[in-house]
């Protein structure tokens, strides 16, 4: 029984880093199949220095830095859109012409909404049957009160959404053909992935995300960070704790957004400490060499 419990536990230990390098995969705009068939790749040699997050999930390394097609990927997941769209690299074809591309015919109008006008206030009136008895006895007997009538339905038209624009595409009649241009467009995105590749060797640390910029720091803020956050993600459980320690501890380079996506993350504080000690590690070894 003891070794079957062994063996789960080990079983789970294992899953969890496969686990997270799949909840990682981002909602970057997907990469033109053309695009991929036409450009390729260019792929760069694993290494294992430095700190990449996506939308706020840590990416264990060894890291693969490669240009995909129009666009950038880590380890097999996409960290950017498209670095330079494939329609520009489409429209310096002799054979490309953009044709506009009109939207589908709008949906029926809804049913008038039926909207009840708010009733007036009644005054207050006294019980009907006491008022009988009072009648009796006075010589001026008071005219009874009517209570108001309550309005009728108001229909008023649902409010007319915007109707859809026509959108243009652009289309190429025949192969595509590299020229110039194209090469040149190609040499800007792997200079990009060149960058990012080079930060992170020395030691630097990516934030790749879908709802902000890409943030980027070199290896004394990401030690400082390393450091720092493994701390504020274990002792803090709401947003508004964990910001201001976050802060409070010198990451101040990180937007809001970001600290957002490392709270909702913020299980990785084991991970981190677990990478803080393989990174002293290393650089203790490259100090003996």
């Amino acid at each position: 029984m003891v070794k079957m419990i062994k063996y789960i536990s080990t079983a789970i230990a294992l899953a969890v880093p496969l686990f997270a390098q799949a909840n990682s995969k981002s909602a970057f705009a997907t990469v033109p199949k053309q695009a991929l068939v036409e450009l390729k790749a260019t792929v760069g040699k694993p290494f294992s220095s430095g700190l990449v997050f996506v939308n706020g999930k840590l990416l264990d390394p060894p890291y693969k830095v490669e240009r995909y097609g129009t666009a950038l990927r880590i380890n097999g997941i996409q960290v950017t859109n498209e670095i330079i769209p494939w329609t520009a690299f489409l429209k310096t074809q002799p054979g490309a012409r953009i044709e506009k591309v009109e939207p589908p015919p709008a949906a029926a109008a809804p049913a008038p909404v039926q909207e009840t006008a708010p009733a007036a206030e009644e005054p207050a009136t006294s019980d009907s049957s006491i008022d009988d008895i009072n009648d009796l006895f006075d010589d001026d007997p008071k005219p009874k009160k009517k209570v108001a009538a309550k309005p009728a339905a108001v229909k008023r038209p649902p409010k007319a959404a915007p109707p859809p624009q026509p959108t243009t595409i652009v289309v190429l009649d025949g192969e595509f053909k590299p020229n110039d241009k194209t090469k040149a467009m190609v040499a800007r995105i792997n200079k990009e992935r060149t960058r990012i590749e080079t930060v992170l060797r020395k030691g630097g640390c990516y934030f790749f995300g879908t709802r902000y910029a890409t943030i980027s720091v070199d290896r004394m803020p990401a030690e400082m960070f390393l450091a720092a956050i493994p701390g504020v993600m274990k002792s803090n459980t709401a947003f508004e704790p964990f910001s201001s320690s976050a802060r409070a501890k010198g990451i101040t380079f990180l937007s809001e957004a970001v600290l957002r996506d490392l709270f909702r993350n913020r299980l990785d504080y084991i991970r981190l400490i677990a990478r803080e000690k393989a990174i002293k590690e290393e650089g203790k070894w490259g100090t003996m060499l």
